[in-house]
């Protein structure tokens, strides 16, 4: 490992298009990697918004108040400065690793290495969160434009690798190829027993994810109904969503309102909650339902915080969720197949109790802290080694 403290220089430079203190699995994976790889390389962080819990000898520039560059891209003006800000970080500061975790920071440094607005002094690493079949023609052209800049493409599914991949072989670009999988962080490594809900005769489903239109929170709704009219009094319905804007928020707790109506201190919601309280939320949980559109998931990050619970979980075809579920018995599409699959569960405890034990199995194997920070760092240091 490189000891930072023998640098002057930055080695790699992590880069978010979400403030990190903001909801949403590109946030926690990044910081996933600050946290895990801090202590081997000098590391820099760019991102929008303020941190108010920095990681101990990282540096984080200052950018700007916003906390989502989707918001700097509205003003013209506002952008163009972040944009001028990142090219004196990277003039400045020579980082020899450049990694990007999400698709507007990618093609902020991607613009300025084509057009050589920055020195070409570094290796650039991209991990690809969005899937690539979700994604317009006018933005797959945009990456087509950048690519050539790219030297190593990373996405956390082979599912999604392969649609990149035949993609970037047609446009005959050459780079790296690497498949790191999420994993759910350090807090979800250890699983204690002694909070796991204790009522057995009741069925606990839960919903979590970001509140937005591919995540159909509407088919979430519809599964709760037809549950409730097959199970009663017995079903409790959890949800925890996160809101990234005002109106979000607002669309949230008419949602919540309407579930309220229907099943009333048996439905439970809650909105933008910290880790700890997704912790104790997938403890007190029996099955997980994912209900995103068709192909646009490229992972599917609750998943794997619920399996870390002993939850069983079940997916639409929804992309690389299905790669991470790993059961096509637990791919559905519609309510009533969801309500059918959630019912034999609820009616076959011993089953119910299998099927918890292989989540946590498959989390440990495949979806750890250290298998992810273990590739991260591998990957690191091949690059700084070929400098």
């Amino acid at each position: 490992m490189v000891d930072k403290r023998k640098k002057n220089s930055i080695d790699i430079l992590l880069m978010a298009d979400n403030g990190l203190e903001t909801v949403g699995g590109e946030q926690e994976s990044t910081k996933i990697i600050i946290n895990g790889v801090k202590d081997h390389y000098r590391l820099g962080v760019i991102q929008p918004g303020n941190i108010r819990k920095p990681a101990q000898g990282v540096h984080y520039y200052p950018m700007t108040q916003e906390t989502r560059i989707k918001h700097l891209v509205k003003n013209p003006v506002a952008f163009l400065k972040y944009i001028h800000k990142i090219t004196r970080i990277i003039k400045r500061e020579k980082p020899k690793i450049i990694h990007t975790q999400a698709q507007v920071s990618f093609f902020i440094v991607a613009l300025l290495r084509k057009f050589k607005l920055i020195p070409n002094t570094f290796q650039l690493v991209h991990t690809e969160r969005g899937l690539y079949t979700k994604y317009s023609n006018t933005i797959k052209k945009t990456f087509r434009s950048f690519m050539k800049e790219l030297d190593v493409l990373v996405t956390t599914t082979e599912f999604n690798m392969a649609y990149w991949k035949e993609a970037i072989d047609k446009w005959n670009i050459q780079m790296d190829f690497k498949i790191i999988e999420n994993t759910a962080g350090e807090l979800f490594e250890i699983y204690d027993p002694s909070y796991e809900r204790k009522e057995n005769n009741k069925l606990v489903v839960g919903f979590a994810g970001r509140y937005a239109d591919w995540k159909n929170w509407p088919l979430a709704v519809e599964i709760s109904r037809k549950l409730n009219e097959k199970i009663g009094d017995k079903l409790r319905v959890h949800m925890a969503v996160g809101c990234l804007d005002e109106q979000a928020e607002i669309e949230t707790q008419n949602m919540f309102v309407e579930l309220s109506e229907l099943l009333g201190d048996r439905f439970k919601g809650q909105i933008n909650i910290d880790l700890a309280e997704m912790d104790k939320f997938y403890y007190d949980i029996d099955v997980f339902i994912l209900t995103s559109n068709y192909n646009t998931e490229s992972f599917g990050r609750t998943l794997v915080e619920a399996m870390s619970r002993k939850t069983v979980v079940l997916t639409t075809n929804a992309g690389g969720a299905v790669e991470v579920v790993g059961n096509s018995d637990k791919v559905l599409n519609t309510a009533n197949e969801f309500v059918d699959s959630v019912y034999m569960i609820f009616e076959d405890r011993r089953k119910m109790i299998q099927l918890k034990e292989d989540n946590l199995t498959r989390v440990r194997v495949i979806y750890s802290l250290e298998n992810n920070l273990e590739k991260h760092l591998l990957l690191y240091n091949n690059k700084l080694k070929m400098r």
